[in-house]
Parts: structure tokens; sequence; C-alpha cells
């Protein structure tokens, strides 16, 4: 189903066109991915999209019951609360639609943010800052997320759990919008959808085929693990001293890592390998 659909769009700052015609939809259990150069128009047309700028020509539809989640390249907004309280306001202020208390702690968890969460925001660095403003655009549980440069000053470790975050809410329905001036190839498994901004037109990318980035998954076989179901076995490379390999696209391996789990499996290692 689509979630929003933007057709014929354009728009200027100070008589020169920042994009011009602009036409694309967004659905669920979508991430689509744009690339772009600086100043090319990428932040606008999110502005644009979260209604926070107002296009010269063209319109934006939206589904009716959408929820849109924005976080912009910059933010002026200096946050003087600690980090903890300032993510609990902002979920329980998206009203019943919003993660849970307890799923929200996960999050924090996850992205290593837990021995700040007693730090006024506006103490912490740009990199800490940028996770705190990523969870704030989750913690509503969105159906359209906006992301302007959301990897922005992060490792790779946190951009993998960013974009982990972020597969399990496409699965759940979302539909995600992420621009950034580049994405590397290990980013762009995790896009359904790329788009190049460039002079001030929006084009499709093709895919190509020759380069794929797979994960490497590494569990342990315990007395009290269940049998593995086809789906999964597809996937096993190897089964050799109560350890098992599988290879998964990188996309599917938040989604494989839980089900093993959930089978009794011990996680280990993950690597990713390009082909």
């Amino acid at each position: 189903m689509k979630l929003l659909s933007v057709n014929d769009l354009s728009l200027q700052n100070e008589g020169y066109f920042a994009f011009k015609h602009v036409a694309f939809s967004l659905s669920q259990n979508e991430i689509i991915g744009i690339n772009g150069d600086n100043g090319s128009g990428k932040s606008q047309l999110l502005g644009a999209i979260a209604d926070y700028r107002k296009p010269d020509s063209g319109e934006i539809g939206y589904t009716p019951g959408v929820r849109i989640g924005y976080l912009p390249q910059d933010d002026p907004q200096v946050i003087e609360q600690k980090m903890g309280k300032y993510l609990e306001d902002i979920r329980r202020l998206s009203g019943k639609l919003a993660v849970r208390k307890e799923q929200l702690q996960g999050m924090i968890t996850f992205l290593g943010m837990t021995p700040y969460i007693d730090r006024s925001v506006q103490q912490l660095s740009i990199g800490l800052q940028q996770r705190v403003a990523f969870l704030a655009a989750v913690a509503g549980h969105p159906n359209v997320l906006l992301l302007d440069e959301p990897f922005a000053f992060q490792n790779n470790k946190s951009t993998l759990n960013m974009l982990d975050l972020l597969q399990d809410l496409r699965d759940n329905g979302s539909g995600i919008i992420i621009t950034s001036t580049q994405f590397n190839s290990e980013i762009n498994q995790y896009f359904d959808t790329e788009y190049l901004l460039k002079d001030h037109t929006l084009s499709k990318i093709s895919r190509t085929k020759d380069t794929t980035v797979e994960s490497l998954l590494i569990f342990s076989v315990h007395p009290n693990s269940i049998a593995i179901t086809k789906e999964l076995n597809q996937y096993i490379t190897a089964n050799v001293n109560n350890l098992i390999e599988m290879k998964v696209p990188v996309a599917q391996k938040s989604v494989i890592t839980k089900k093993m789990v959930a089978l009794n499996y011990k996680f280990e290692e993950v690597r990713n390998i390009e082909n």
C-alpha cells in the first residue's frame, strides 16, 4: 500500500531551483535511498515531504493515517533535558501508537546510549546527539520516516545498528526515506529503491548485480536447540563441531538472527563478506 505520492514537485530558493518536477512514491515495507551532492536539494525535498517547506508547484498525497517521523540534517534546537527523560517525553507525547517504554529502553541500549541516559543532550558529542535525534524520530513508531544524513558522525557499528532498527520498522509496515551524499555498498543492500538527485532532477538508479554484500552468521548449538526450519536451512553453509555458519543477505541479517535465537541457538559472531 502506498503511504505517500510525490507528484510533479518543484521548489525554488531565491529564484534558483532546488529541485523540479520530482515524482515518486513510498509504500509500506519499503526503504528508499536518495543520493546527491551537497546542495543538490535533498534536504529541501525531505523538508517539503515533512511539511516543513512549501513547494512552488506540484503536490504530495498522504494516505489517511500517515504518521511522519523526521530527522533533519541540521536541527537548531538546544536540548537541555537529560537524554533519557527527553526521549521518554517524546515517546509519551506520540500517543498510543508509540513504541512501548521497554522498547525505547532497548533501542537506547542497542545504540550504546545507556551510559549517557542522565546526561544533558546539549553536553553530548555531535555523533551522540545525532543518535538521540534518530531515537526521537523513531520513538513515535511512525509509518513514514524521513531521515536526512542519519549516519553522519557515526562509526560502522552504530550505522549498522541503526540500519537494523530501520529494517525492523520496515518489516512492520513502515516506509522510510534516507538521504546522503554517498552510501557505501553495505548500506545500499538495505534499500528497496534508490534514486539520484542531480541537476535538480530525481532519477531512479538501476541496481547493479556485480557486487553483493552478505553476512556470515555463526551460531552455537545447545542441548535445547530446536530443529532448524526449511526456510532457514537454505542459508546454512557449514555445520561442524556444534557451530552453524549461515550466509545471508545483509538486509536479512537481523530477521534471521532473531529467528535462530528463538530456536535456542546462541549467536556468536557476524562478518560481512563482499562477493
